[in-house]
């Protein structure tokens, strides 16, 4: 591969703008979404508040994995629009789109079956009303995966091309019928968390529905090509697999671990539930607004890798750590700053708004503090040209070493309850960081093959 700077770039700074500022809106409308939707289930209580925060971390284990197959159709999809191998990049598209439907189909029967059973292995002990707020809720969460897994690929696959404002808008409308649908069930019908649920899958239906029509579109670089003639390649689904298979273990390990903390939350009480609810609905905005510059970096990484321009690659990741890393320090400063008045969103007793306002300021400080543009940024590099095996090694030990046993092991020690979490993430975050920045540097990751 040719590792020299003087070949024409891939991509001008205008273009990393054009590709990073849609998906940063779209990361702050589907906050904006979640803040609002979990303000409007606040008013049914903090039982119901709760049983919604415990169903959704459960929720977030299997949407992860979803992502991370389609991430695996982004990486092989965009390698070969790099190499201009369109013909390809369009049977790619379709691997993808089988796989995240039959596996959705397959994950909600399953969980269908064992819906009492799964939160009492993972949440024993919690309170009678919490429970039957967070079994209602998931029954009706849980008919909108497979349209959500069918969603998601068609989007993962327009970033792919380079077509985020395309994604942006469907997805944009998708959470704007969400809030939508949430305020007519949950105020006109009095359906509490039922109706939140049922807006949620309703909009997700319609979601897929656009996704795939849109996807059919034969002046995109890459579509959809009779998908009703079921085709499996068993060459390239294995390439999708591994990449998304390899991301998909990372990260459904990584929310393994967050259940499991999730869990230890959920022995603290009620307040520290909803506290914890609200400081990472809160502190979330941040987080997913960086999670954007991982996102543009996946297709720009691909198809430079995939035209081999490895050294473009690195170049384009530096600039995108050091974007990500000042959109930090704003972000962040701001959520500290306003910490106090953002916890008002949120219908609850004073002393939960008060937990809530104090471990919002503790993470965002612990996440300037951290280093977290290059925790989590690397990743999308090393996915990218298919340097799966290291992001699994370094997420799933540094997750269970720190967020999962050092956080169980402070709250057993010292019996620091709420803080004792949020110490083990932040040290997650920065040996992460750390491991990460020896790692680019080296460039190993930079010899991989996928197509």
């Amino acid at each position: 591969m040719d590792k020299t700077l003087s070949d024409k770039p891939m991509f001008s700074n205008r273009d990393l703008v054009n590709l990073t500022i849609p998906l940063i809106f779209d990361a702050l409308l589907v906050i904006a979404a979640g803040v609002v939707d979990t303000a409007m289930v606040s008013s049914a209580g903090e039982a119901a508040v709760s049983g919604v925060s415990l169903v959704d971390s459960l929720n977030l284990l299997f949407v992860t994995i979803f992502n991370a197959l389609a991430t695996g159709g982004v990486v092989v999809t965009s390698q070969y629009i790099g190499k201009g191998d369109v013909e390809n990049a369009n049977r790619s598209a379709n691997q993808v789109f089988y796989l995240l439907l039959s596996f959705s189909l397959v994950l909600t029967l399953l969980l269908m079956c064992f819906i009492p059973q799964l939160l009492n292995l993972v949440y024993s002990g919690i309170e009678a009303d919490v429970f039957e707020n967070a079994r209602t809720y998931f029954f009706w969460i849980l008919l909108g995966y497979p349209f959500l897994a069918v969603g998601n690929c068609c989007t993962a696959l327009m970033r792919s091309m380079g077509k985020n404002r395309l994604s942006v808008i469907l997805t944009s409308g998708y959470n704007i019928l969400n809030v939508i649908g949430n305020a007519i069930l949950i105020y006109g019908f009095d359906m509490g968390v039922a109706g939140a649920a049922i807006s949620t899958s309703l909009s997700r239906v319609i979601f897929a529905i656009a996704g795939v029509w849109i996807m059919h579109d034969r002046h995109l670089k890459v579509c959809f090509d009779k998908l009703y003639k079921v085709c499996i390649d068993g060459d390239m689904l294995k390439r999708i697999i591994i990449i998304g298979g390899g991301n998909g273990i990372e990260q459904g390990l990584f929310q393994v671990g967050k259940v499991l903390v999730a869990s230890l939350v959920s022995s603290l009480g009620t307040i520290a539930i909803a506290a914890n609810s609200v400081a990472s609905t809160v502190t979330n905005i941040g987080w997913s607004t960086i999670g954007a510059f991982s996102t543009s970096l996946l297709p720009i990484v691909g198809q430079c890798m995939g035209a081999g321009k490895t050294a473009q690659a690195k170049m384009y990741s530096k600039k995108m750590f050091r974007a990500a890393s000042v959109a930090v320090i704003i972000l962040f400063g701001l959520i500290f700053l306003l910490r106090n008045q953002l916890v008002l969103l949120f219908s609850f007793e004073e002393e939960a708004l008060r937990e809530a306002a104090y471990y919002t300021g503790v993470a965002s400080l612990f996440t300037i503090l951290s280093g977290y543009s290059w925790s989590f940024l690397p990743m999308a590099t090393f996915r990218a040209s298919g340097d799966t095996k290291y992001a699994v090694c370094l997420a799933v030990g540094t997750m269970f070493a720190f967020r999962v046993g050092l956080a169980y092991l402070l709250n057993y020690l010292f019996d620091l309850g709420l803080l004792a979490v949020w110490i083990g993430m932040w040290t997650d975050w920065f040996c992460r960081s750390c491991v990460n920045r020896i790692h680019f540097y080296r460039g190993k990751w930079m010899n991989k093959k996928v197509i």
